[in-house]
């Protein structure tokens, strides 16, 4: 995640990273330039 902007992807739900998913739930949800989103999970 931390090399996600240099790469060209903006972070969703900055203020609730890492938990935006709710307290169980580590996540990244990330857009880039052209719209496309990814969420990226870790247990």
């Amino acid at each position: 995640m931390a090399a996600a902007p240099s790469h060209g992807w903006r972070l969703f739900f900055g203020d609730r990273h890492p938990f935006a998913g709710g307290p169980d739930h580590r996540a990244a949800y990330l857009e880039d330039a052209d719209g496309f989103e990814v969420e990226l999970v870790a247990r």
